[in-house]
């Protein structure tokens, strides 16, 4: 567990770079930031978590959220997101890479590991219920609007795609072809289009009937690194997660421009971001081999 000064001093600031971020409309290179501004700003509180911090899964409607960490072993670790008690764990498959959990309670594991995957569906207990085939290792699992349905990124860098499963059966209900460099994808609100971020910066939609790119625009200069996307509840805003180097930050793009309305602040050693189902917070999760924690900063 990280000390409360740890925890504190993991807070970074935003850099000037950060500023000079930019999307742009219907081209492949940067556009104007428009007028985004760096929000400087500390968290509202911080979740002690367990170190080498994985994933997370959205807080529920009674506060409980699960999270995924370890090294050699893994184990999700049940946790109370207003106080960031562990209510419990279960050890899970050394392959876990990503963790979601439905509206209803069902927990979806993303497993790769070689050249397999697959979707570990487990009840809200943690206890297993069906694995579901993928047709190369999992990279991230998200749930869509509709509170049910999963979407699990898989690829083996030559290609990849998005598996997407009912929850309550764990039936494929279908496929759709991503760029081989995705490595996180975020479904629309009406479920009919996916974001995938590529690791170049470009985040590219697409149309889950068909698989056609519909819009594609960057969203990070040439020194970012991008970890991770996450969608508001309303569709409104897409957050991308990177890193410049020395600090990390959170792109606030306007989906319907595609321009960075504001740059928001991220922690040191930050692994992947979720927002919560009212859009007012951004859930940051941290993770390194001595501490984890989860930072809750306003959207």
């Amino acid at each position: 567990m990280a000390s409360a000064a740890r925890r504190t001093t993991a807070v970074i600031g935003l850099t000037a770079a950060a500023l000079a971020l930019a999307a742009c409309s219907g081209g492949n290179s940067p556009a104007k930031a428009n007028g985004a501004v760096a929000v400087s700003t500390v968290p509202q509180h911080i979740l002690r978590a367990p170190g080498s911090l994985v994933s997370a899964t959205q807080p529920q409607a009674n506060g409980i959220m699960w999270v995924l960490a370890g090294k050699s072993s893994m184990g999700l670790f049940q946790m109370d997101s207003s106080t960031g008690h562990l209510t419990g764990s279960v050890s899970v498959s050394a392959a876990a890479r990503s963790v979601a959990e439905t509206s209803t309670g069902v927990i979806g594991l993303a497993l790769g590991r070689g050249k397999s995957g697959a979707l570990q569906l487990m009840s809200s207990t943690g206890k297993q219920v069906k694995s579901v085939p993928l047709p190369a290792p999992a990279r991230q699992v998200v749930v869509g609007s509709d509170g049910t349905t999963f979407y699990v990124l898989s690829g083996n860098g030559r290609t990849a795609s998005v598996t997407i499963v009912g929850s309550r059966a764990g039936k494929v209900l279908g496929s759709v072809p991503m760029p081989s460099g995705a490595v996180s994808v975020a479904p629309d609100v009406p479920q009919t289009t996916l974001y995938a971020l590529e690791g170049n910066g470009f985040v590219d939609q697409i149309n889950v009937t068909g698989g056609k790119v519909v819009a594609k625009f960057k969203a990070a200069t040439k020194d970012d690194t991008v970890q991770s996307i996450a969608l508001s509840p309303d569709g409104g805003s897409l957050y991308v997660l990177k890193n410049n180097g020395t600090a990390s930050n959170v792109a606030d793009v306007n989906t319907s421009t595609e321009a960075v309305r504001k740059v928001l602040p991220a922690p040191g050693n930050c692994v992947g971001l979720l927002v919560s189902s009212s859009g007012g917070q951004l859930y940051e999760l941290v993770g390194t081999a001595k501490y984890g924690n989860i930072q809750v900063f306003a959207a």
